[in-house]
């Protein structure tokens, strides 16, 4: 009876080691794949940000070339896009005075 129960328990211990190396595997692949997707991100952020930045160096570049191409046209949006800002503000600011 002592040797079943010291091959019995031989053979948890046994057990037990193997399913600790297989988890301890796993988890070594879990920590690889998880720090492959945060390179990937970093990656995809940093290419978004330098598309980003792009764009609004084109788009800036875009503006300039048509306020010199036609100068009064842009002093006039310019003046109407002022006009409806300021209009807003005051309509906000007397409708929130009468609540």
């Amino acid at each position: 009876m002592e040797g079943n129960e010291k091959n019995g328990l031989l053979g948890k211990v046994v057990h037990v080691r193997e399913r600790l190396v297989e988890v301890g595997g796993e988890a070594e692949r879990l920590k690889t794949a998880a720090s492959q997707a945060v390179e990937d991100a970093v990656t995809d952020a940093k290419r978004l940000a330098k598309r980003s930045r792009y764009a609004a160096e084109d788009l800036i570049e875009d503006a300039a070339h048509r306020v010199k191409r036609d100068p009064f046209r842009s002093v006039g949006f310019g003046f109407a896009i002022g006009l409806g800002m300021g209009a807003l503000a005051v309509w906000t600011a007397t409708r929130n005075a009468r609540e």
